[in-house]
């Protein structure tokens, strides 16, 4: 009797964005700004009450809440800079079920990449801290004085892998995001699971990273696969 094969996947490349679909970055933001307050004015607050609004906006938005001082403000700024490219590394968790399903990802030959709207020199510590570059192909983070363009970075991503826009699923949590991604001609999903999930209406949502698996082989629609081949 001859073998049996797994039928190809309706998508051979994956795109992950990094900050919000595979790390999650609360725990570090929020000891960061703590430490740089402490540091700064020799005061302890509680920052998750902050993380929501101010956790993907620049450090200074969120200390013009906790200092008054403009060269208090300044210092505390720089100080979280550092932090965030050293000690807060430390603090940085991936979400529950990534590392499995990049995992299995891999082991059915899909190509894995990540964009990340940090520079590369910082996107790349958080993946090695996190232990997710064993996973990623490629990494395409935000050319230094540009703007965060999912597009752009995805776009990298493809041409690295040689792969058509259609063969290619990203993942997200902006429902902007999704859209620019998907205006190329990608498949594009929104992370459920992602604390940071906005992924608009209509949009397609993944409820755990270990649905990405399934959709990868059988497509956004979820239309069945391919009967299987006889092999040999």
């Amino acid at each position: 009797m001859s073998a049996r094969r797994t039928p190809d996947p309706v998508h051979r490349a994956v795109v992950f964005d990094l900050d919000e679909t595979l790390i999650d970055g609360r725990a570090a933001w929020r000891y960061t700004l703590e430490e740089a307050l402490m540091a700064v004015a020799n005061r302890r607050i509680d920052a998750r009450p902050l993380a929501g609004e101010y956790r993907r906006r620049p450090w200074r938005d969120g200390l013009a809440i906790v200092l008054d001082g403009a060269e208090e403000r300044r210092r505390a700024e720089a100080l979280c800079a550092r932090m965030t490219a050293s000690s807060a590394l430390k603090r940085l968790l991936v979400h529950e079920g990534a590392g499995m399903a990049l995992d299995e990802i891999r082991g059915a030959r899909i190509g894995i990449g990540a964009v990340s709207r940090a520079p590369h020199a910082l996107a790349l510590k958080q993946a090695q801290a996190t232990g997710l570059d064993r996973f990623l192909a490629v990494l395409s983070a935000t050319p230094a004085g540009e703007r965060w363009d999912p597009a752009a970075r995805a776009a990298d991503c493809l041409a690295w892998f040689g792969r058509a826009p259609g063969e290619c699923l990203f993942v997200g949590a902006d429902g902007r995001d999704l859209a620019a991604v998907r205006a190329l001609g990608a498949a594009a999903a929104g992370a459920g699971w992602a604390e940071t999930a906005d992924a608009g209406d209509g949009e397609v949502r993944l409820p755990a990273p270990g649905a990405v698996f399934g959709a990868l082989l059988r497509g956004l629609g979820g239309r069945a696969l391919p009967p299987e081949a006889n092999g040999g």
